[in-house]
């Protein structure tokens, strides 16, 4: 069955290294919904959540064609019911035609912040899960995106494990 796997990798922090592994994703035909790349807590390391679609066997392939990146040093898929994911959105909707109050309705169920009013237009932030994120996306569809950026996923595994080098 497929789906949607958040991947977490930890991996050395120097140039190149994101484009070696977004090559070989690109090679082996897998397709990112996410991709984000931030320092890790450990000095000199990158951490990048990929968010892949694909059934088990695809994302086990994923992982052992990632862990052969010499510069990648540890790789797991991150349990949807034993992680915390959360994406930021920018998102700006047409207003005129359409009752703001409406479009604050929508925004207020996901806890949108209003930051900008323009002559037609609102721009809203939010954070919350992909899935909150894209259902939010859906539900202001009616009214007329004008624009959108989205931060990509972040994600930690629950408890005390942690994604660092094993190597």
């Amino acid at each position: 069955m497929e789906n949607k796997q958040i991947i977490g990798l930890f991996v050395h922090n120097h140039p190149g290294v994101l484009l070696r592994v977004t090559s070989l994703i690109s090679r082996r035909g897998f397709n990112i919904d996410s991709l984000t790349v931030s320092p890790a807590a450990v000095e000199g390391y990158s951490r990048m959540t990929i968010r892949i679609s694909g059934d088990d066997d695809q994302v086990e392939q994923f992982i052992n064609q990632m862990m052969k990146i010499v510069d990648v040093k540890n790789v797991e898929a991150l349990p949807d019911d034993n992680s915390v994911a959360s994406e930021l959105i920018l998102i700006k909707v047409k207003t005129e035609g359409h009752d703001e109050n409406s479009i604050l309705a929508v925004t207020s169920k996901y806890h949108a912040s209003l930051v900008n009013i323009g002559g037609s237009s609102m721009t809203f932030r939010a954070s919350g899960t992909p899935d909150e994120i894209d259902t939010l996306v859906s539900e202001l569809k009616s009214f007329g995106i004008l624009e959108m950026a989205r931060t990509g996923i972040a994600a930690l595994e629950n408890g005390d494990k942690t994604l660092n080098p094993t190597a």
